[in-house]
């Protein structure tokens, strides 16, 4: 395990120039996420709390300056819109064994060289699809999907149309939730209010510094305020070979705070985007799997055939809910039970059925 003494940038790249005639477009609205400094706008959405002034665009390459406003160009504009299982997200906790229509739009607030969805994340666009939040509520509901969840490049860059598409959503008993790399502000996930978070940690301190430009302190900060909003709380390391892989200790100190009950789903890295770093080790994975069930009750391996891909009772270790794939093929529950030792298994919502799955829309 060692790092690599130069780290690489990917931020997104603008398509588009900010001028007046983008306020044409549905999908550009004014962001109720900044305030006026002077001259400049601070934008307030996520940590990194841009200031911009004279049509300047911020870091996550959708949100710009123009006559003393801020500007989002996201809003219901989607890249990919498709029905998929909590279990691919992943969430195994949060209404397992049920389907969320999941969005995407454009651009990214981090630079992660290793970026799977850099199609996605690394383009900054102002124009294309617009879907209205009803309309995409309706598709859930037809297509049998018990929630919406908003994915694949970071999520915070469509929160002021999380906050309509939430508010309609939760009214139809759908639930809600984020894939997300944590770095909103506590203000911005107070206002989106998602019932359920999987939260990327993608290293240490030293590893957000250096790696992200980010201050790992504020990503726990968030995350800290999304437990007690009583949200619910999955994460998930992407273990890098000679980028994160020395900051497992850490990372588990962390995640254990939150609580022994508090998942962690450790993935394997496969060379991606700018980064051409070897896959991780099998072996790896099991070490670190085998290290973290110390101190925490639901660790799983994913992106490789793994046996934690079940979930296991903490107490007895009998299999309560098993998995092929990305799919639950069987719970083995009293409730939410152990049907063995009458353990209580950590979960947010009822299972529930599948819809349509991998139906794009």
């Amino acid at each position: 395990m060692s790092s690599i003494a130069h780290p690489l940038y990917s931020w997104a790249k603008v398509l588009y120039k900010p001028d007046v005639q983008l306020l044409k477009l549905p999908n550009v609205r004014e962001s109720f996420f900044y305030r006026k400094s002077g001259d400049y706008v601070i934008c307030k959405l996520c940590h990194r709390s841009c200031k911009l002034k004279t049509n300047a665009v911020g870091a996550c390459g959708v949100r710009f300056e123009l006559n003393g406003k801020l500007y989002t160009t996201t809003y219901g504009l989607l890249s990919a819109v498709e029905s998929r299982p909590m279990e691919i997200k992943p969430m195994y906790h949060f209404y397992p064994g049920t389907s969320a229509l999941t969005i995407s739009t454009w651009g990214c607030n981090f630079p992660c060289a290793w970026c799977q969805n850099w199609h996605l994340s690394k383009f900054a666009r102002s124009s294309g699809r617009f879907v209205e939040p009803t309309t995409l509520v309706k598709w859930a509901v037809e297509n049998g999907d018990s929630g919406v969840n908003i994915s694949f490049n970071e999520p915070t860059l469509l929160a002021e149309y999380a906050v309509d598409l939430f508010k309609i959503a939760e009214s139809h008993g759908l639930h809600t939730s984020l894939n997300t790399n944590g770095y909103l502000t506590e203000e911005a996930l107070e206002v989106i209010k998602p019932q359920g978070l999987n939260i990327d940690i993608k290293g240490g301190r030293w590893t957000y510094k250096r790696w992200l430009a980010a201050d790992f302190d504020k990503y726990i900060s968030t995350a800290r305020r999304a437990v007690q909003l009583g949200a619910h709380v999955e994460f998930t390391y992407l273990v890098i070979p000679g980028v994160n892989d020395n900051d497992f200790e850490e990372i588990i100190d962390v995640v254990s705070s939150f609580g022994r009950e508090t998942p962690l789903h450790i993935t394997a890295y496969h060379p991606a985007h700018l980064l051409n770093n070897p896959p991780t080790p099998l072996d790896l994975l099991h070490e670190f799997w085998e290290r973290a069930k110390r101190e925490l009750d639901y660790v799983y391996v994913g992106n490789v055939d793994h046996p934690s891909r079940h979930t296991y009772c903490p107490k007895c270790g009998e299999i309560v809910i098993k998995r092929v794939g990305d799919r639950v093929v069987k719970f083995n529950l009293n409730g939410v039970k152990c049907p063995r030792c009458g353990h209580e298994i950590y979960m947010r919502g009822k299972p529930g059925r599948y819809g349509n799955l991998y139906r794009s829309f």
